[in-house]
């Protein structure tokens, strides 16, 4: 309903007007925080973080159900994956996976709100990422949301007070409060940039806060609990507000304008390079039964393409995107298009097979199955942009993140630690010399292919057992620090594991 709606650009009594459920909606963001403090305080990957992703997700439900907005079926894939995102961050100890959990998860959400509150059937990748930029701008013009809604409430309690007929002098009070507030979560962002800024202003910074928490002795967590619960207050109603504004146009312009002569040109020049660069992979990779030139060894081979390669396939996945987006359809433009992307194929499968190559000689590592999930990513984007080519009506923003959500989560849920143990032990065994130093930094994830590769008697020399023992010791000392609500599964199967291996070293030195 229209008296539902944030009103802009408007007033009343000289101040902007909340919507009439703001205050209900405030005091949940209350409530909410306090949850959100409960969760998530110092606890980037315990058990209460997927309760925490259950939570948010729940409430935006519920706010879309109070708001009388409709929950679309297609944003159930958005809310699945967000939530197994928030999942995998409590089974897993690899710091990599979850800080790219929760990246992924902040692209999801953002997704999600935009999807399920405009109509993007037709939005191509371009209408797609301006909107999610005008989402973004519209959560951030929404921060004070919580302070006006506030004030709101505190003139209504004021004014029915003087129709009651006991009229009492305006009090400042509330403005002060609030103003503090504001100004002590602007200096959680400004005052590190200060101090990095100037040494002497550092130190008079750091003596200050000597004298306050070990003099005055206020309690540090207090005041981090403090700012992360206000910010929790202040963020997630603001998150409301953006939601209910609906600020993007669901229309979108056909920027398809440019003359398609001028891609036709580029792209030719281009793609003679590509032709050739292709002919030569197939005469010595694929032709030729992966024949290398003479003085090359397969892993010397390996080592010199295949990050440029990838680098090169992205770089074209842009380029082809960027022509379909801007430029006037053309006949002879679809068919270069689509020779770049059969172009692009090559390059992928060949950096593939480098990849393959290069794993043979070193083993695995995060970065080569990053590598390889890209190159899978990248050889489906492909078949859509195709398709995008030739249908103009084809989703492909939806289509990609689909894409590489499912091959994302997919890796994230897959402890790819453990998968690096595995085949690293069974080309090489558990053998420390310069290139097997990596399995010990790994994280918990791995440590039951440690303590079955010691059962099995695949722990080559004293030193690994040693330094094996270290490894297990340091997982012990991060398990027995976390609580309940701070529990990690995978740091629980590596106690396991941990004691596991102190069994059987106990048994061969008996």
């Amino acid at each position: 309903m229209e008296q539902n709606r944030i009103m802009e650009n408007t007033e009343t009594a000289g101040k902007p007007a909340v919507w009439e459920s703001a205050s209900f909606f405030l005091k949940l963001c209350i409530l909410f925080s306090i949850f959100y403090v409960f969760c998530l305080y110092e606890n980037p990957a315990g058990i209460t973080y997927p309760i925490f992703t259950a939570g948010l997700l729940g409430s935006y439900v519920y706010f879309l159900k109070k708001e009388k907005q409709e929950l679309k079926k297609t944003s159930f894939f958005y809310m699945a994956a967000i939530f197994l995102l928030g999942l995998s961050n409590c089974l897993t100890d690899n710091e990599m996976i979850i800080l790219l959990n929760k990246t992924g998860s902040f692209l999801l959400y953002g997704i999600l709100f935009v999807h399920n509150a405009c109509r993007d059937e037709q939005w191509n990748v371009l209408k797609y990422t301006g909107s999610l930029l005008k989402f973004g701008i519209s959560v951030i013009e929404s921060l004070p949301g919580a302070f006006l809604t506030v004030n709101q409430m505190w003139t209504e309690k004021r004014n029915i007070s003087e129709d009651s007929g006991h009229k009492k002098k305006e009090s400042k009070t509330v403005y002060v409060i609030l103003g503090i507030l504001i100004g002590l979560l602007l200096l959680v962002f400004i005052l590190p940039l200060l101090v990095s800024a100037d040494q002497v202003f550092e130190d008079l910074i750091d003596q200050i806060f000597d004298a306050i928490f070990f003099q005055i002795v206020i309690p540090e967590h207090l005041i981090k609990t403090a700012l992360m619960f206000f910010w929790g207050i202040i963020f997630f109603f603001a998150l409301l507000v953006a939601v209910r504004k609906k600020k993007i146009k669901e229309e979108q312009k056909d920027m398809r304008t440019m003359e398609p002569v001028l891609a036709v040109s580029f792209l030719s020049v281009i793609g003679i390079v590509y032709l050739v660069f292709c002919m030569v992979q197939f005469s010595y990779l694929f032709a030729g039964g992966m024949t290398l030139p003479s003085g090359y060894t397969y892993s010397g081979f390996a080592r010199e393409g295949f990050f440029q390669l990838l680098f090169v396939s992205i770089l074209n996945l842009i380029l082809v995107l960027l022509c379909i987006e801007l430029f006037r359809s053309s006949r002879i433009l679809k068919l270069i298009l689509t020779f770049i992307s059969g172009c692009t194929y090559i390059m992928a499968v060949s950096s593939g097979c480098r990849m393959y190559l290069y794993i043979q000689a070193y083993g695995l590592s995060r970065l080569r199955i990053l590598v390889l999930a890209a190159l899978i990513a990248i050889a489906v984007l492909l078949g859509g942009m195709i398709c995008r080519i030739y249908n103009q009506a084809f989703p492909l923003f939806r289509f990609g993140t689909a894409v590489v959500t499912v091959v994302y989560v997919i890796l994230s849920l897959g402890r790819m630690d453990a998968w690096i143990a595995e085949y690293n032990i069974s080309q090489n065994g558990f053998d420390i010399t310069y290139e097997n130093t990596y399995l010990l930094t790994l994280s918990a994830d791995a440590a039951g292919v440690y303590a079955d590769a010691a059962e099995k008697g695949e722990i080559k020399n004293e030193t690994a057992e040693r330094l094996l023992l270290y490894y297990f010791e340091d997982n012990m000392k991060k398990y027995e620090a976390a609580g309940i609500r701070k529990f990690n599964l995978s740091q629980y199967q590596a106690v396991k594991a941990s004691e596991k291996y102190q069994k059987i070293i106990d048994q061969e030195m008996r």
